[in-house]
Parts: C-alpha cells; sequence; structure tokens
C-alpha cells in the first residue's frame, strides 16, 4: 500500500502517516510501483503478531 491509500483508508494525514512509515523501515519492504512508493511487512510472523496486537487493545 502507500502512504496515500493508508491514509485514505484510516482517515488520517498523509504526511503523519509517511513519518510513521520513516520510523518502521526496519519492518517494511518498500518498492517503486506504478510511480508510487508501496510499503509491505517485511516478514508475515510480524503482521500475525500486530494483528493479534491490534485486536488485544
Amino acid at each position: 500500500m502507500s502512504a496515500e491509500d493508508i491514509a485514505q483508508t484510516i482517515n488520517e494525514d498523509e504526511f503523519d502517516i509517511e513519518e510513521v512509515l520513516e520510523n518502521w523501515l526496519e519492518f517494511l519492504q518498500v518498492e517503486p510501483i506504478e510511480g508510487k512508493t508501496r510499503y509491505s511487512l517485511y516478514h508475515s510472523s510480524f503482521r500475525n503478531w500486530l494483528t493479534q496486537q491490534l485486536n488485544a487493545a
């Protein structure tokens, strides 16, 4: 997903999302696709752990 897509999905400011993504770069794969920077979680186990944390909150 791009920072713009994430911002629209969770109704937040794109600039704020970009700042968070910069802090999370070690956990993300970054790929330029169709002129946009796309982000995905580096490893599926981290995605699973993060989902568990969000569901517990």
